[in-house]
């Protein structure tokens, strides 16, 4: 067996992890990101679910990952469950033209502060590289981890993996930000040739510690609804994090170091692009006209350390 579990209970870490979480800078973005379980709610099951839905309040984005959630991280759900959000219509998949979006996305002023960790040496080269500022920035300002969306669009575009996927290497993440559509399992794959992992979702109720060996099979995660979780290793290394969306849409993608990204499949007309990066809470957005084929549009965000340290005073 490449991967071995250790059963125990484990129980919600949400409210670690969502106490300090504000996302009021990002509501289009999360616009098909609210609670999607629990009663007393004001959200009901399957409101606000697709990408040409109403802005959702930011209170009701912040606790669809909450410490209710009753399914289990390592068990799959249901295709009628999954169904329910992000096809609340029971739509047949959009089957008309179609473009993709690409392009780049920067971040212009200030430099990115180092960040307040230490990071062990030899087996963790990795970790310094990724995690050792507040956030990653390539040549010519390009930024990494940023989660891109497309909204605004009518029908129903189905993902297309089963899977979104992330790798772990000398003690990092490949990506700080992980995006997938609900229904789609997280793999965690460890391309390490010694060091393992025991990796997690943060906001996920889970009865199994999974591990993931080196370069064995990969850690299968479930989310069980739609929100905002972390991604973790249950080793004691507290700055091997990873920020995961679990969308009710499929048209998003993540950056590389080199900015780019790119979003195929989206129905042609008016939508809004959004580029939202985790560690700041903040996005930009532009409307624009899909059109069948290529499309591109560069984003840029801005980043001013002096209000980002007096925000922090505040907390």
């Amino acid at each position: 067996m490449s991967m071995r579990s250790h059963h125990h209970e484990s129980g919600s870490r949400s409210a670690r992890s969502r106490n300090a979480l504000h996302l009021g800078g990002a509501a289009l973005l999360f616009a098909g990101l609210v609670a999607c379980e629990g009663k007393g709610k004001d959200t009901a099951p399957g409101e606000a679910t697709s990408p040409s839905a109403s802005v959702a309040p930011p209170a009701a984005v912040a606790s669809s990952a909450s410490a209710s959630a009753t399914s289990l991280a390592e068990i799959p759900l249901a295709p009628d469950v999954i169904s329910k959000v992000v096809n609340p219509k029971n739509e047949a998949p959009y089957s008309g033209p179609t473009g993709t979006l690409k392009g780049r996305v920067t971040i212009k002023g200030s430099p990115p502060p180092e960040t307040p960790h230490t990071y062990p040496v030899g087996k963790c080269g990795e970790a310094a590289a990724t995690y050792g500022r507040l956030f990653r920035v390539g040549q010519d300002n390009t930024l990494a981890d940023a989660l891109v969306s497309v909204i605004g669009y009518s029908g129903y575009v189905p993902a297309k993996e089963k899977a979104a996927k992330i790798t772990i290497h000398g003690c990092a993440f490949a990506r700080r930000t992980v995006a997938a559509t609900f229904g789609q399992r997280i793999e965690v794959s460890n391309l390490d040739v010694i060091e393992s992992y025991m990796p997690y979702l943060d906001g996920a109720r889970t009865h199994a510690v999974l591990v993931a060996i080196p370069r064995g099979d990969s850690v299968k995660l479930y989310p069980p609804q739609a929100g905002h979780y972390m991604l973790r290793d249950q080793m004691p290394k507290p700055f091997m994090t990873s920020d995961v969306f679990v969308l009710k849409y499929a048209t998003h993608d993540v950056t590389e170091l080199d900015g780019t990204y790119e979003i195929s499949g989206i129905p042609v007309g008016n939508v809004t692009a959004v580029a939202y990066l985790p560690v700041l809470n903040d996005e930009t957005q532009k409307e624009i006209v899909i059109k069948e084929g290529e499309n591109k549009l560069d984003l840029e965000l801005t980043f001013d350390l002096d209000k980002w340290n007096a925000r922090q005073k505040k907390k």
